[in-house]
């Protein structure tokens, strides 16, 4: 497909979104990005922008018929995958995902009700009519997690430890949940789980890609946070032979054609529990990892998608089972509370070889607050390696030189990501 003089309209303007416009932009398309704030970094890569809010539908719709745009694109956040949706059916455009699709795959108690229609593993959850109601605390064993049914980013998800925190934190998730609904589950304590990425073009699903992920608990009650996705995953072997084919299944009853997911699961005694699924370019951008092992931009296919084009020549099906043998590793770091005052470190990173990218997502000035969401990520860094001594050596270079300092003088970063835990000794 010719690409060359087709308009493209991109919903959102984070950090992330600098890569879509410059991947569009490659390609030959015109790019027009908006969203409600004038200083979104991506609006100054790309052709065009508007301070519009990606919520706007009435004044989206107005500006792609003035801007003749060819297709509307969105990834990384779960709320503008909805606004992509209605305004590609309001202008008869393209879009990868149906409604139906969109509902499945964002709404964690629907999702789960699908997963055990397909077999694949959920956590337990407990039902309740009202959480005021001293005899359904009966049947709950603490601790628990409760979380909106509709957010994303772990926004509004409180883990309990007895019947006061759990109605503290019912009252938070509600604040969180454009549907007033939650949904009660067991707490599953450790920092280990397993994330699959999938790609379905044309119907073909290919299992592109498994990572190792980490998280820090920073309190009794805020939910764990990435530190890293370390690829490829020591369970490979083992999540194909126990639930690879179900997961497949359930994407074909689900009717998907063409698309990327992350599916994210928990890990217990060689359990696995499924828990979301994002339908959507994620955050920790594993298309750069893809593309570094295989040659192949998914990224590219989805932008071609969003403006009619086919898969055909972003085909992976050769690659299946996760084909990433290089060591590679989605490197995060969280802050603790107070306000960014340096930052020390960020030219180094960026003239070593091995990283492949890095985002920024806070500045100097900047006030961090322990709210357990992802407004606590400062810094994701994608590294490839050709060993995984090498891979650690990279790691064990960017702690030394990353630095982010408060206006108190204190070390704001929560924790290092060193590969010292029990899970990653074997490699080391």
């Amino acid at each position: 497909m010719d690409y060359k003089g087709k308009r493209l309209l991109i919903l959102g303007g984070i950090t992330h979104m600098i890569d879509v416009v410059q991947a569009a932009k490659k390609m030959g398309l015109y790019t027009i990005v908006t969203d409600f704030s004038p200083n979104s970094p991506a609006k100054f890569y790309a052709d065009k922008s508007y301070d519009v809010s990606t919520t706007d539908i009435e004044m989206l719709v107005k500006i792609a018929k003035e801007e003749k745009i060819d297709g509307v694109f969105s990834a990384f956040e779960d709320l503008n995958l909805w606004s992509a949706q209605i305004l590609c059916e309001k202008l008869n455009l393209p879009y990868y995902a149906t409604k139906e699709q969109l509902k499945n795959t964002t709404d964690k108690k629907r999702f789960k009700d699908i997963c055990r229609k397909y077999d694949v593993p959920v956590i337990e959850e407990y039902s309740f009519n009202d959480i005021y109601d001293e005899s359904i605390y009966d049947n709950i064993e603490f601790p628990v997690i409760i979380k909106p049914v509709d957010s994303y980013g772990s926004r509004g998800i409180t883990i309990c430890h007895s019947k006061n925190d759990l109605i503290e934190g019912y009252e938070k998730a509600i604040s969180f949940s454009k549907e007033k609904r939650v949904i009660i589950e067991r707490f599953i304590d450790n920092d280990y789980g397993v994330e699959m990425y999938y790609t379905i073009q044309e119907g073909n699903i290919t299992l592109s890609a498994m990572a190792d992920r980490y998280v820090c608990k920073q309190s009794e009650e805020l939910p764990p946070l990435p530190i890293a996705t370390v690829l490829p995953s020591k369970h490979i072997k083992h999540y194909c032979n126990e639930l690879d084919n179900k997961i497949r299944d359930m994407i074909r009853g689900l009717g998907i054609k063409n698309g990327v997911i992350l599916i994210q699961s928990l890990v217990e005694e060689d359990s696995y529990f499924v828990y979301e699924m994002a339908f959507r370019l994620s955050g920790e951008k594993h298309y750069q990892i893809v593309e570094k092992q295989t040659g192949v931009s998914l990224l590219e296919m989805m932008i071609s998608l969003a403006i009619g084009g086919d898969t055909d020549r972003y085909d992976l099906t050769k690659y299946d089972y996760a084909y990433t043998p290089y060591p590679s590793c989605n490197l995060s770091f969280l802050l603790k509370e107070g306000i960014i005052d340096n930052i020390i470190g960020l030219e180094v990173i960026e003239n070593m070889p091995e990283v492949l990218s890095y985002v920024l997502t806070h500045e100097v000035g900047d006030k961090i607050e322990a709210s357990g969401s992802y407004s606590q990520m400062f810094l994701r860094i994608n590294i490839f390696a050709n060993t995984v001594v090498e891979l650690f050596e990279i790691i064990d270079t960017i702690n030394k030189v990353i630095q982010v300092i408060s206006n108190d003088g204190e070390d704001m970063i929560l924790t290092r990501f060193d590969g010292s835990c029990s899970e990653l000794e074997r490699l080391r």
